[in-house]
């Protein structure tokens, strides 16, 4: 993986696509990817921007309840992505 000087850093160029668009919300949860990541994951294997939005808030959700504080906050951070790009996002999902 290549490191820049201010903390950025460029994912490895071996990137799995997910089947299922829980797949990515899961790798994300657990740390295993970014946000960005994750959410450029789930827009490829979402077949809606409806049917993502849902599977987000659903996961956060159970987090929340289950009082998994850390997995929420990365979920979470999947979900302000999501809209600060929505126009992106429904760009892409149509």
């Amino acid at each position: 993986m290549l490191n820049f000087s201010r903390g950025f850093s460029l994912p490895p160029l071996g990137l799995t696509v997910p089947e299922k668009l829980e797949d990515a919300l899961t790798q994300c949860a657990h740390g295993e990817s970014p946000p960005e990541i994750a959410l450029m994951q789930l827009l490829i294997v979402s077949p809606s921007e409806e049917r993502g939005e849902r599977a987000l808030g659903t996961a956060i959700w159970e987090a929340l309840e289950n009082h998994e504080g850390q997995t929420a906050e990365r979920l979470g951070a999947i979900h302000r992505l999501w809209e600060g790009a929505r126009k992106m996002v429904q760009t892409a999902l149509r």
